[in-house]
């Protein structure tokens, strides 16, 4: 082995040795975890209130395990989207400072951003410091700064907080009335008087009021895709007309009525008794609509 070899074998063992001591800094105390944000545990808080200075104020609460959006609509809400809130309970502070030290207006802290309380613990909300991308959090009396990935949440619109499920909850469908729709190349045709009905009885599924037979098993696959189907997206209701009313019975449950809205080819759903409505993709006239015959 000659010795400019040998040398560069000593810069690579050197440069593994020093990479070595950067990366596990032996003799030195790791860090200390960061606190969280809030001493809440997320599975006990029972309310959730949002104040978004550009937005109207929602109010969430917990009911017999589930959550829901009392105000300013009642309606079931989306779990991901309440889960994304609890957690900042548990955030992070990734740095801390007194109230006093620093004023609160540069920090988009008077008036906030956003206003979150968790039962009883209120955090307001500034605006982003520009070297790391963390946003600034006032608990009481101290600010921290906390990553800001939540952030979108908390300033999200009420619709945004909707369960997007036609049917939430696990309560088996055992009648649905519904239009006869024709579908034309994907321009479909209602027929509000011509009304189709599928029952469940002890043998299975029959229907009524369709133009052909229809199999027990095709209208199970029908009626359970009214069973799984989730919107695209959910808006708060406008004031439109309708072109027919579409019944659902279920086990163990209150009927619930879908008003058909006159905006073809698009399909929407509405539930006047949420004041939402539910925006679904062209397939879905098929999926919820077409029975196959035989």
């Amino acid at each position: 082995m000659n010795t400019r070899t040998l040398l560069n074998l000593v810069l690579v063992a050197i440069a593994l040795l020093l990479g070595w001591v950067v990366f596990y800094k032996p003799g030195i105390p790791p860090e200390p975890p960061s606190s969280p944000l809030t001493p809440l545990d997320p599975e006990h808080i029972q309310a959730i209130h949002i104040a978004h200075k550009f937005r109207e104020e929602i109010q969430l609460e917990r009911k017999e395990g589930k959550w829901f959006i009392t105000a300013p609509i009642q309606a079931p809400a989306k779990e991901s989207m309440v889960e994304t809130l609890l957690g900042i309970a548990q955030t992070p502070s990734l740095s801390r400072y007194p109230m006093q030290d620093l004023d609160l207006a540069n920090l988009g802290l008077e008036p906030p951003e956003a206003r979150l309380s968790l039962d009883d613990v209120a955090i307001a909300f500034g605006t982003i410091e520009p070297l790391n991308q963390r946003r600034y959090a006032l608990r009481e009396d101290t600010i921290h700064l906390i990553g800001n990935d939540a952030f979108q949440t908390v300033a999200s619109s009420t619709a945004s907080f909707v369960d997007p499920a036609l049917l939430p909850g696990n309560h088996p469908i055992t009648q649905i009335r519904l239009p006869q729709v024709t579908d034309y190349g994907g321009n479909p045709k209602v027929s509000p008087k011509g009304i189709i009905t599928l029952r469940r009885n002890q043998d299975g599924w029959i229907a009524e009021g369709t133009n052909g037979e229809v199999t027990s098993e095709a209208i199970a696959k029908l009626v359970e895709a009214w069973q799984q189907h989730t919107a695209q997206q959910v808006k708060l209701k406008r004031d439109r007309a309708t072109l027919t009313t579409i019944e659902i019975q279920r086990e163990g449950a209150p009927p619930i009525y879908f008003d058909l809205q006159a905006s073809l080819p698009r399909l929407i759903l509405v539930r006047s008794d949420l004041g939402v409505q539910y925006h679904l993709p062209p397939p879905a006239w098929n999926t919820l609509f077409q029975l196959p015959q035989k």
